[in-house]
């Protein structure tokens, strides 16, 4: 069987991206895959952990110029430009080599978008540059979760609650569960928008729309669901997969359950796509604190784990 290759960015370069990658790699030493690591090795450097596993790593040194004077944990428009031009370098590389799978370390949105103003993030970019339609699943031992919506202001959330936004969603989750999951039949359980599911109330206007296209995918899809029974451990074992509304309703019990193990998984793309779960961790990286690299573990084991 040939070996598996993974291709992973380091993310925003003042942040906790470099030390994670190198850190998860160092923790997969079992791991026979082959790492591709895009990023700067003046910045790589920097920690020790780098010269233990630089062996073990096809580095693709981009040595960005003025790199160095980033200190760390203070992102700016250089390192939002280092960040991206890592993920350009490691699509075509991709491209060229026909590899399938992708780590991408946090970014910064905010140092991104000094360089491209209407940057949203990794999964959107990806969108783009692949020009599918993505969906974003949280992934954890514990729970899968989607975001109907994502970087969506709260007010406008109910006028994306429309039949054919719901029917393309459920789709792509429901076809992504059996091919990528290998789930045979996948029950997936919808969170309504109003409280207790708009029952019995002057509410309910969305949950009438989720409830006429649950009822389109008989046996598989379930709800629409109040979140604040649906996200209960008794209740999250019933399902293979939620899908949330808003980017709140679906993150905040996601990362009380899995904080320091979720990983970002982005549906739709002819590529595996993982990313850990959390940011990049500016406030530790100027106080000098280790930051955790579980999540990133749980990224490239998932990434090299899953086929598409």
């Amino acid at each position: 069987m040939p070996q598996k290759s993974v291709v992973i960015t380091i993310g925003d370069p003042a942040g906790c991206g470099p030390y994670i990658t190198l850190k998860a790699i160092e923790e997969l030493s079992n791991c026979k895959a082959q790492f591709y690591v895009v990023g700067d090795k003046k910045i790589l450097n920097r920690f020790d952990v780098y010269k233990k596993i630089s062996r073990r790593i096809a580095l693709i040194d981009l040595d960005t110029s003025g790199i160095e004077k980033l200190r760390a944990g203070y992102a700016s428009k250089l390192s939002g430009r280092a960040s991206i031009n890592y993920l350009d370098a490691a699509l075509k590389l991709m491209g060229k080599c026909g590899m399938r799978r992708l780590v991408t370390a946090p970014l910064s949105k905010e140092a991104v978008q000094l360089n491209i103003a209407h940057f949203k993030g990794h999964s959107e970019y990806l969108a783009d540059y692949f020009r599918r339609s993505i969906e974003m699943m949280m992934v954890s031992n514990k729970l899968k979760t989607v975001l109907f919506t994502r970087h969506v202001l709260f007010k406008k959330v109910p006028f994306f609650i429309t039949e054919t936004n719901l029917n393309n969603t459920f789709s792509l989750v429901f076809k992504s569960l059996k091919e990528i999951f290998k789930i045979k039949q996948p029950r997936i359980a919808v969170a309504s928008l109003n409280p207790h599911a708009g029952k019995d109330t002057f509410l309910g206007k969305e949950e009438k729309v989720i409830y006429k296209v649950v009822s389109n995918f008989r046996n598989n899809f379930y709800g629409p669901y109040p979140s604040d029974s649906l996200f209960t451990e008794s209740a999250i074992k019933k399902y293979d997969c939620i899908i949330a509304l808003y980017h709140d309703q679906g993150m905040i019990p996601f990362k009380l359950l899995s904080m320091k193990t979720g990983v970002n998984l982005t549906l739709g793309l002819p590529i595996i796509r993982t990313s850990p779960a959390h940011g990049i961790a500016a406030d530790l990286m100027r106080a000098s604190k280790e930051p955790f690299a579980s999540s990133m573990v749980e990224a490239i084991k998932l990434a090299l784990r899953l086929s598409i």
